[in-house]
C-alpha cells in the first residue's frame, strides 16, 4: 500500500440544473477555477462519488464511479467539490489491466519530521525516539 498525505482547500456546491452534462459542467468549473485534484461528491437520483485528476496536459479530468459513457443529464443534482491541495497525482493506463488508475507524480517535497523522545522519566526506560514521515510515493 502507498500513502500521501495533503490538505483540504476550497470547497464548492454546485447545483445541475436541467439538461446540464454533469461530467462536462464539473469539468468546465473546474478548470474555470483551476482545481486539478478534488474528490466530488453528486446527488441526483442517486449518490455517486469520484475524483478529479489532471490529465496529461494538466486539465482536470473527473472519474465518476458507476458512470456509463456517454452525457450524463439529471432534472437535479447537487455536487460537492472539496480541492485537495499538497498531492501530485494524475490518471494514467495500467499496462496489466488496461484500466485508468491513479499514479502519483515523483515528489519534490520529502520531509523527515522528528519528534523528540520523552524524558525518562516521563517514559520510563527504553525509549526510542519516533520519526514521523510526509512524503510522496512514486
Amino acid at each position: 500500500m502507498k500513502a500521501t498525505q495533503g490538505k483540504l482547500g476550497r470547497v464548492f456546491l454546485l447545483h445541475l440544473e436541467n439538461g446540464d452534462d454533469a461530467v462536462k459542467a464539473i469539468q468546465d468549473f473546474a478548470r474555470e477555477n483551476g482545481i486539478l485534484a478534488a474528490q466530488v461528491s453528486v446527488m441526483a437520483d442517486r449518490a455517486l462519488a469520484g475524483i478529479i485528476t489532471p490529465d496529461d496536459s494538466d486539465q482536470p479530468v473527473l472519474n465518476l464511479h458507476g458512470l456509463t459513457a456517454g452525457p450524463i443529464t439529471w432534472t437535479d443534482a447537487d455536487v460537492i467539490i472539496q480541492e485537495l491541495l499538497g498531492m501530485r497525482f494524475r490518471r494514467v493506463k495500467d499496462p496489466d489491466s488496461g484500466l485508468e488508475v491513479i499514479a502519483k507524480m515523483p515528489s519534490t517535497k520529502t520531509r523527515v519530521m522528528e519528534k523528540p523522545s520523552p524524558t525518562p522519566e516521563v517514559a520510563g526506560p527504553g525509549t526510542v525516539p519516533v520519526y514521523l514521515f510526509n512524503a510522496e510515493f512514486n
